[in-house]
């Protein structure tokens, strides 16, 4: 049984197709229950907020390929789309050869990688194309509330209740900053990611702004 078969009214159906289906039972098996609420969660209130912007499925974005970026975004902090990048580099790349697997057009595919690649990209995100700018605007708004007022509350109350929030954000810093400390590869100087390393390990060897700025300089 799919673990998005029975759903409140509130929140409403998903596009179900050969690639969704698919992607829903990946991320199921490869995620942990904390990660996977939030990866579907983030779905519903992307759609919500398209639906505030008066952005319409079909018409302004393609659902399906919204679903499969929000619903797999986090799949390199899973063991299956771990490799040496900082994780959003490393899902993507795992999320795009998924859904190219699964039938979809590489156009849509290097979307998915953009919306993936891009969603801890505060500012960036948000002026690319709609499935990027929603990708990012759903997973914010549900990790730290960030424009969570553009979500209907109804949504906003059956998601959390359907799919439990777990100690999603605790559990996801500790998630990125595992990896770094198995593979520094993973880091990325003044990211999301280097912050959570910040805030989990204070006594850490890697550079911060001021130490950038005191380096040497290319030459004149």
């Amino acid at each position: 049984m799919n673990l998005l078969d029975t759903l409140p009214d509130e929140i409403g159906g998903w596009p179900r197709t050969a690639a969704t289906e698919a992607a829903v039972t990946f991320a199921a098996e490869h995620s942990p229950a904390y990660l996977l609420n939030h990866c579907v969660r983030s779905f519903f209130y992307a759609r919500s907020i398209a639906a505030a912007r008066n952005l319409v499925a079909g018409a302004d974005y393609d659902d399906e390929t919204l679903f499969l970026a929000t619903v797999l975004h986090d799949i390199g902090l899973t063991d299956e789309g771990h490799g040496p990048n900082r994780f959003e580099v490393d899902g993507a790349f795992r999320a795009a050869r998924f859904v190219r697997e699964h039938g979809l057009a590489d156009a849509a595919a290097d979307l998915l990688w953009d919306a993936i690649a891009l969603h801890t990209s505060g500012g960036i995100a948000v002026h690319k194309q709609p499935v990027v700018a929603l990708t990012h605007l759903g997973i914010t708004a549900d990790i730290f509330g960030f424009g969570a007022e553009e979500v209907d509350r109804a949504v906003l109350d059956a998601a959390h209740a359907a799919f439990p929030w777990l100690d999603l954000r605790e559990r996801i810093l500790e998630a990125v900053v595992h990896q770094i400390d198995e593979q520094p590869s993973k880091w990325a100087p003044l990211s999301f990611i280097d912050a959570a390393y910040r805030r989990l390990r204070p006594d850490n060897s890697f550079p911060g702004l001021d130490e950038l700025c005191a380096g040497p300089r290319v030459p004149d």
